[in-house]
């Protein structure tokens, strides 16, 4: 597995059979940056086979359509997830988990239209309605893709058998001033957010590999 940091998000490579399953992408303006980084660990674009989406929004799915262009790489997403990347627009059902949050969503909202390049979705891409256990069996990987709304209604984790759990913003680690911890920083419904926290832990999900910050043990999510 190799991490690779492009701005405030994480995107993960994991080996699969034949080239590289890629979990998320950033901002649209992070494809030269990924691709230099790509280089410098000799991965040439075109051995990712697979790019799997936690979720629609821009700092995820910023760059996927060019990517996709580039790669030929199948696509992994939740069918709540359509109309949004073929739209490349974020579903604007969101709120800040606290009052900070709450008042940085709106002024980031007035800055931004979060928009990027629309993600056509092809017969040959992977489109989920649930949780799924054989589908990874295809790539190579041991492990399950489980569906983890409550951030979006499009959120899945990608958990491998070793208890490696991908999660997206699902859950996160950020600095302490946000207040927010393990939280997502912007959800559509934090009874849901629990919820998928108990499906992971319940299936085995033993360290957390978020979109934002650093891995941290699944224990902690417990103190929640």
């Amino acid at each position: 597995m190799k991490t690779i940091t492009l701005g405030p998000t994480n995107v993960y490579l994991l080996n699969v059979n034949n080239g590289y399953l890629l979990i998320d992408t950033s901002y649209p303006d992070k494809y030269e940056l990924f691709v230099q980084k790509l280089n410098e660990i000799n991965i040439n674009i075109s051995e990712i086979k697979y790019l799997l989406l936690t979720h629609h929004h821009n700092d995820h799915a910023g760059f996927a359509a060019q990517l996709v262009k580039n790669s030929g790489a199948k696509i992994i997403v939740h069918k709540a997830a359509k109309p949004y990347l073929e739209n490349g627009r974020m579903d604007p059902d969101l709120k800040g988990v606290n009052l900070r949050l709450k008042f940085m969503l709106g002024l980031a909202s007035m800055l931004s239209q979060f928009t990027y390049p629309p993600v056509e979705l092809r017969d040959t891409d992977y489109i989920l309605e649930d949780d799924t256990f054989d589908l990874l069996k295809e790539t190579g990987l041991n492990g399950s893709i489980l569906y983890t709304p409550g951030h979006s209604a499009d959120s899945i984790s990608l958990l491998l058998a070793d208890g490696s759990a991908f999660v997206g913003d699902a859950a996160m680690n950020t600095p302490p001033v946000l207040g927010a911890k393990h939280r997502p920083i912007f959800i559509q419904d934090m009874t849901s957010v629990y919820k998928s926290w108990k499906k992971l832990i319940s299936m085995g999900a033993k360290e957390i590999f978020p979109a934002h910050g650093k891995p941290f043990s699944a224990g902690e999510l417990k103190n929640y």
